[in-house]
């Protein structure tokens, strides 16, 4: 995780340790196509205004002319996908109906037309019975990148939306729709490689890495990074308090 110098955290638009999830699943009362084998997730990251004008006004001596205009601080958003293994429909059918990209990582990690875990993907794992999460995107709001922030939000978000799942499963590259070369693209998706093994990803076949829900060492990642961003909420205020 980058740990943010005195020189950077002015940049911070706002005291990190104010940020929450928000997670947003809706489905049709009755099921339609592939409703009951994808689960999709939103996971928003924000601070709300609320709690933000109350912390300004606890540490600084601000009007409510100022408190006033105040809106909610959007950090990052997220998205996960749930693959119920043993529902009514075939799982590969469901990711390639989604997107391309749960296809591809579909393609690499399910036994195609039989309804389970590929042989080596099933090898790899601990415990390898039950759901599959997909990570599909993680996306920082470009003021608040460069802190670490991300590995902590999705290893957070990991944990809420995991429950019965054997792993988590996701195809390093940029998100953000920004225009790159081909060796670009491939520079960022190693780059995101090594910061999401920092919350126990790994990698397993044709870009594909997973992260095995029945380890110690997510959890153990997990306690590193979220005590790296106590320590950076405390920098922050100390900062602001000098």
């Amino acid at each position: 995780m980058t740990t943010a110098s005195a020189v950077d955290l002015p940049r911070l638009p706002a005291n990190p340790s104010l940020i929450s999830l928000s997670y947003h699943h809706e489905h049709p009362a009755r099921a339609y196509e592939f409703d009951n084998t994808l689960e999709a997730w939103t996971v928003a990251a924000r601070i709300d205004a609320a709690i933000l004008a109350e912390d300004m006004a606890a540490h600084h001596d601000v009007d409510q002319v100022t408190l006033d205009p105040i809106e909610d601080v959007a950090v990052g958003r997220m998205s996960f996908v749930r693959v119920r293994m043993f529902g009514p429909d075939d799982p590969f059918q469901a990711m390639d109906a989604y997107t391309g990209d749960l296809s591809r990582i579909g393609e690499t990690v399910l036994d195609i037309g039989r309804s389970k875990f590929a042989h080596a993907f099933a090898k790899t794992l601990a415990h390898p019975v039950g759901d599959l999460l997909i990570m599909d995107r993680v996306i920082l709001e470009p003021a608040w990148r460069g802190f670490g922030l991300g590995p902590v939000l999705a290893s957070v978000a990991i944990r809420r939306l995991s429950q019965d799942c054997v792993a988590v499963a996701c195809e390093p590259g940029p998100a953000d729709g920004r225009e790159m070369t081909e060796e670009q693209h491939h520079q960022a998706a190693a780059k995101l490689a090594r910061l999401w093994s920092t919350i126990g990803f790994e990698p397993f076949q044709d870009g594909v890495h997973i992260l095995d829900c029945h380890l110690q060492r997510p959890q153990d990642l997990l306690t590193e990074r979220q005590k790296e961003f106590i320590a950076l909420c405390r920098s922050w205020r100390e900062h602001r308090n000098s």
